[in-house]
């Protein structure tokens, strides 16, 4: 026989091809209902393949009966997962215009703990703390004896118990031993486990790389630990997290090397991205309070090549200056800073110019969301009124607290940010009078149902105790109004009355808000709030002022975007940038 020619094979192979079934085509379309009550329906509906692989497109008679008749031993093994090991399963077909099946489940009773045995072996036998450890694993888990048996909450057990010596001094630690004996008739399951600490370890020498601008001192004293302190996992990620948190570093990763463990200690890798020495900053910047504004600033972060930072700071507003100069110390293991700052500010606001100058040293101690300060500094400050002017001066040591703890930064829907400040003269050191002087600021949010809008409350307290309170440094009394106070009155409007229609400070002031945002489209909201507060030169003396309006909120990738109507002594619009503090 003579060769096709390649013309006539090519359609020979065409017409072949025509003729097979596409996978289009060969699919079974078939449907699935699981009769079972409601928490195991969705369990099954969820994993079993009839009811998962409904839609392959390679699905066809032979694997569908393949399936069915695994079904039911697929779902067995799913139950038991719940506790339910004697279920009976069964598929039967149902009648109707499309092909149809239902998986029909007699769950039976669900199977309940019996019996709890959890030991501890290894050197942690030898550990002072042993008692209150092995009560503290006991304690974590998560399957008592009369609780419904699940495999998830086996799991979870074990993994809670074994986390509890991961995380402190034996991150070797592992599972030796864990048995589930099930009696299928009794309905009864006695659990046992056995914990393998492993090894005790302790921290060994600190491996760092990445430094090639700043001194090894810089990143290793933030570590609160030292060679040869025991391992302790939260160690590890608050040095991590002080690395981050160092205006010498843009990342940071640490890890204790356990492949490297030896003679009972772990070697601890740190891997930085440093930042540059050096950064300018050149701005504007607008607010309704005090205007435009422009901004410069330099900071360098590796003064005298030890890791000191240094910064210099010139705001200008119409309304506002201010130059600044600051010098901080890397901080140390005891997790404390150290920095020494100097301020000039400048203010002409409601017919009141004021001029002060500080200096003073600051000892700070952040861990997590908390920030503690202590600081001694002395203050200058002159007031000018009606063409009066007024020195005062003032050395003050004082105590500031500051806890942050938004679910984001950016974007608060929960929490809480809080700052306080205490602090008052030595007697009359250095001072024209003595007095103290306490302030706190707080700001909530509350989404109680996420998705109809936040809660935010806002209040402001402070007071001065002093025999003189003209001799009080007026940059230590207290205004209120303005964008982030009492909205509807102008910056720092409400306080004492003086002279020439000026507004001098008060010793005392109380200031609250109610703000509810109304999600509208993504990243932004509508606000409605009422204000209430004033600033007065006593209790008996304050009458606090009401402001009501409306706004709009924009999430932006910077910070929040705030602007304002509100209706206090007039009409009144405010813009503002970021939270309150």
């Amino acid at each position: 026989m003579r060769p096709h020619p390649p013309i006539f094979r090519i359609l020979i192979l065409t017409g072949a091809l025509c003729v097979l079934p596409s996978p289009a085509l060969a699919a079974v379309d078939y449907a699935v209902r699981v009769d079972a009550p409601a928490p195991l329906a969705a369990l099954l509906a969820e994993h079993l393949s009839l009811v998962t692989d409904r839609k392959d497109p390679d699905m066809d008679e032979a694997l569908l009966d393949a399936m069915v008749r695994d079904t039911p031993e697929e779902a067995v093994k799913l139950l038991e997962t719940e506790g339910y090991f004697a279920a009976q399963v069964r598929v039967d077909t149902e009648p109707g215009k499309t092909r149809g099946y239902v998986v029909k489940v007699e769950p039976g009773h669900a199977a309940t703990v019996a019996d709890v045995t959890i030991r501890l072996t290894g050197p942690i036998h030898g550990e002072e703390d042993f008692q209150g450890r092995y009560a503290a694993v006991l304690e974590a888990w998560t399957l008592p004896i009369g609780a419904p048996f699940r495999q998830s909450d086996w799991e979870d057990g074990k993994k809670a118990t074994l986390r509890l010596l991961l995380v402190d001094r034996f991150p070797m630690a592992r599972i030796a031993h864990s048995r589930a004996l099930v009696d299928p008739v009794t309905r009864k399951v006695d659990l046992d486990v056995e914990l393998d600490s492993g090894p005790r370890v302790e921290f060994g020498a600190l491996a760092i790389k990445g430094l090639e601008r700043y001194p090894p001192s810089v990143a290793r004293g933030l570590a609160d630990f030292r060679e040869g302190d025991p391992y302790r996992l939260d160690k590890l990620l608050a040095y991590q997290s002080a690395l981050e948190q160092s205006p010498h570093f843009s990342t940071a990763i640490v890890s204790a090397n356990l492949q490297r463990f030896s003679d009972g200690k772990v070697p601890v890798e740190v891997d930085l991205t440093e930042f540059p020495r050096q950064k300018l900053e050149l701005g504007l910047n607008y607010g309704t309070d005090v205007g435009l504004g422009t901004r410069i600033g330099y900071e360098h972060y590796n003064i005298f090549r030890r890791g000191y930072t240094g910064s210099l700071v010139y705001d200008w507003k119409k309304s506002e200056q201010q130059f600044s100069l600051g010098l901080g110390l890397p901080r140390q293991s005891d997790g404390y800073a150290h920095s020494a700052t100097y301020a000039y500010k400048r203010t002409d606001t409601n017919n009141v110019i004021e001029l002060s100058h500080s200096a003073g040293l600051w000892r700070t101690r952040s861990r997590g969301k908390i920030e503690a300060r202590l600081g001694l500094e002395y203050l200058a400050d002159s007031q000018k009124v009606a063409g009066n002017t007024t020195i005062n001066r003032a050395l003050i040591p004082s105590f500031g607290w500051t806890r942050r703890s938004v679910d984001n930064p950016l974007r608060p829907r929960s929490g809480l940010l809080i700052d306080s400040k205490l602090s008052g003269t030595i007697g009359g050191a250095l001072s024209n009078t003595s007095f103290v002087r306490g302030y706190l600021k707080a700001t909530a949010y509350w989404t109680p149902f996420p998705g109809w809008g936040t809660w935010v409350g806002r209040t402001e307290l402070g007071q001065v105790w002093a025999n003189d309170t003209d001799q009080v440094p007026s940059s230590l009394l207290f205004k209120a109004g303005g964008s982030n106070s009492v909205r509807g009155y102008d910056y720092q409007a409400l306080g004492v009355p003086g002279p020439d229609n000026s507004v001098l400070g008060g010793r005392v002031l109380a200031t609250a808000s109610v703000e509810y945002q109304i999600p509208v489209m993504r990243d932004w909201a509508l606000a409605l709030f009422t204000d209430v507060g004033d600033a007065s030169q006593s209790w008996k003396s304050y009458r606090s002022r009401h402001g009501n309006g409306v706004g709009v909120r924009w999430m932006s990738p910077v910070a929040p975007l705030s602007f304002d109507i509100a209706k206090g002594d007039k009409l009144r619009w405010y813009l503002s940038l970021g939270l309150a503090f």
